[in-house]
């Protein structure tokens, strides 16, 4: 796939890309907004064109403090009138302390903190090698002496409503402005969606509030956890924070609030915290964090317990990597002779020799064992089988933008993944995967929608990767009934089942097969396997393979 040409952006493209943002907050948000956003959105459109053009300059910086006389920004007329207007407006503000803070000698050279420094200790010898950070503990707080003045400094204000802003635009606080430049840049593309097609990603200011606190929490949580003796902290900020959440979550935060569990969990288990991260566990839901409960469970030797909740996970979980581990957990307690399933799969694996040169790619190596007895072999993996579903279903998959996008940077609906996505296109679905019957039909059709949206973004579809012989041939030796087996399969289970799949695809003459390869001391995933039982369950042929050095 080739770049996209770059694209010659506006001098205030950012300006642009902002209004945009306010014009969507105005048409979905307005009536969930409290009285001082509302202001501050007011207050933002009195000013000019220029101060506005200098306030997203400021904002979109990560330090907090700016040197005045070092702020240059050609695009912007006039700039020490827009600079003063921000004052006047309250949206800079001068710096007023009396002493040294650490957020703004960051801003200075090492160079003017060794003068400040002189100047504070006129008795002490300090040395020119004295690192920066140094530097800053020894000035950090001291009185300044007038070494510094307010018209020196500014800092934006009300950055806490220009952050909620994107955050309103994006539903996330991962994501910022930087996203239309990517996207106008060319280094990536999304399927085009009009702006007045968006719907707004929060319903209520229930979940707004709730996924803003749970925001502010997790990065506060990532910041801290590598700090030595934090653990407790976190703990005490858990149970005051989040847990009370809990009893009234919205739907729409529930993930979201999942996710986090299970990364307290883990941070509380890798500190040895074993209990403490049962209480944090006990509260999910997921998947995830129910095998984490039966692990610790069995560490801590209470197998009743473990026992209860595997059989829990077979009854209500569909993932086959999570299936397997409850299952073989369960065999395990009932003999002690019992090996997993997978790991009896491994020591039935064919067995060949390749040269120990492969080491380290062992992969390529077995494509060349192929290869040399004239085979075409080649990656297959989750390539192939995704590439042909996001290919053939690329409509369907797009096809409800009015109801699926909160904002253009969306690889996908929100919905995707979800059970009633699959439910909604189930019988245009169907009908699509009839073109397979015609091997020549199918590939024509594939490589029309491909040229069609080449480069844009899809989240089954890897244009690196995609390979047309590799798929007109797939598409001329697999049964179609058996592929179309696969791709229903994946389809209704696009969260848990689009990877795993074998490494290899060779063929000679017609014939084929699929083929998992193992290094000596690789290992087999549920998922892994559980595709490789499904291929023999459709008769498609399957190998796998372990790899011996010679």
């Amino acid at each position: 796939m080739q770049t996209p040409a770059q694209t010659n952006l506006s001098s205030i493209y950012y300006w642009d890309n902002y209004q945009f943002v306010l014009r969507y907050i105005k048409k979905h948000y307005k009536d969930l907004l409290f009285e001082p956003e509302i202001d501050f959105l007011n207050q933002f459109d009195l000013l000019s064109k220029s101060a506005q053009c200098l306030y997203l300059r400021l904002c979109s910086r990560s330090t907090p403090w700016f040197l005045t006389h070092k702020i240059n920004y050609p695009e912007i007329d006039l700039l020490p009138d827009a600079l003063q207007e921000l004052i006047d407006f309250r949206f800079l503000q001068r710096y007023s302390a009396n002493t040294l803070l650490p957020e703004l000698l960051q801003v200075l050279t090492k160079e003017t903190c060794l003068e400040i420094a002189h100047q504070l200790f006129p008795d002490q010898k300090i040395s020119k090698a004295l690192a920066k950070p140094n530097l800053v503990d020894m000035l950090c707080n001291q009185p300044h002496l007038n070494l510094i003045t307010g018209d020196d400094f500014v800092q934006p204000t009300n950055k806490g409503y220009f952050l909620f802003t994107t955050f309103l635009f994006f539903g996330s606080r991962h994501r910022d402005l930087t996203e239309f430049v990517v996207r106008d840049l060319g280094h990536r593309q999304f399927v085009d969606v009009s702006e007045e097609d968006l719907i707004p990603y929060f319903a209520s200011r229930k979940e707004i509030e709730q996924k803003w606190q749970l925001s502010l929490w997790r990065e506060w949580f990532w910041e801290i956890k590598e700090q030595p003796d934090s653990v407790t902290s976190i703990i005490l900020s858990f149970e005051a924070n989040m847990l009370p959440m809990i009893s009234d979550l919205t739907d729409l935060v529930i993930p979201a609030f999942e996710k986090m569990l299970f990364q307290v969990g883990r941070h509380l288990e890798r500190n040895l915290l074993l209990e403490h991260a049962l209480n944090v566990y006990a509260y999910a839901s997921s998947v995830n964090s129910l095998e984490r409960r039966v692990r610790i469970l069995a560490k801590l030797k209470r197998i009743d317990e473990a026992i209860y909740w595997s059989e829990f996970g077979l009854e209500y979980i569909e993932n086959p990597a999570e299936i397997h581990f409850f299952q073989d957990f369960l065999a395990k307690q009932a003999s002690k002779k019992h090996i997993k399933k997978v790991t009896s799969s491994l020591k039935d694996a064919e067995l060949i020799e390749i040269d120990i040169t492969w080491q380290g790619n062992v992969e390529q190596g077995v494509v060349d064992y192929f290869q040399k007895q004239g085979y075409y072999a080649t990656f297959s993996e989750n390539r192939i089988w995704k590439n042909i579903l996001g290919l053939l279903t690329w409509d369907l998959l797009f096809k409800e933008k009015n109801s699926g996008y909160h904002h253009p940077f969306q690889y996908a609906p929100s919905h995707y993944g979800q059970l009633e996505f699959a439910a909604l296109s189930q019988q245009e679905f169907a009908s699509r995967l009839e073109i397979l019957n015609s091997p020549d039909q199918a590939l024509a059709f594939m490589q029309e929608v491909g040229e069609c949206q080449q480069g844009k973004l899809n989240p089954l579809v890897d244009w690196y990767s995609l390979d047309w012989e590799f798929v007109g041939r797939s598409l001329q030796v697999i049964n179609p009934d058996a592929m179309k087996s696969v791709l229903t399969y994946m389809w209704n289970h696009l969260a848990t089942h689009a990877k795993g799949f074998p490494d290899l695809f060779i063929e000679k003459n017609g014939t084929y097969c699929f083929i998992e390869v193992k290094s000596p001391n690789d290992h087999l995933s549920a998922i892994q396997y559980f595709w490789h039982d499904y291929f023999r369950q459709i008769e498609i042929p399957f190998r796998l393979i372990r790899v011996q050095w010679k």
